[in-house]
């Protein structure tokens, strides 16, 4: 039985560290896409730009520095995330 249940908890775990990342991923788009549209960009320029984080077209650098951009701005980011698709975010 001890045996069958360290397999399904690792799965969980896994499943629950990867949708985290997934969420906090999302939220840093979000605050990226915001940020875009108030320095004035167009929703598919904003929504170019926070597309291309956390992929291969970006750089570790990039995706760093968008993190901390949105940690500074503060907010929930379930608020964040709501806010950035009423004004059209689709990332």
């Amino acid at each position: 039985m001890f045996l069958v249940a360290i397999p399904i908890a690792l799965v969980v775990v896994g499943f629950v560290v990867w949708h985290s990342l997934q969420r906090g991923r999302r939220f840093v788009r979000a605050a990226t896409y915001l940020r875009e549209l108030d320095g004035g960009a167009t929703p598919p320029a904003a929504n170019a730009a926070a597309a291309v984080l956390f992929t291969a077209a970006s750089s570790p650098e990039v995706d760093r520095w968008a993190s901390q951009q949105a940690e500074a701005k503060g907010g929930a980011s379930d608020e964040t995330i709501a806010e950035a698709r009423l004004r059209g975010f689709t990332s």
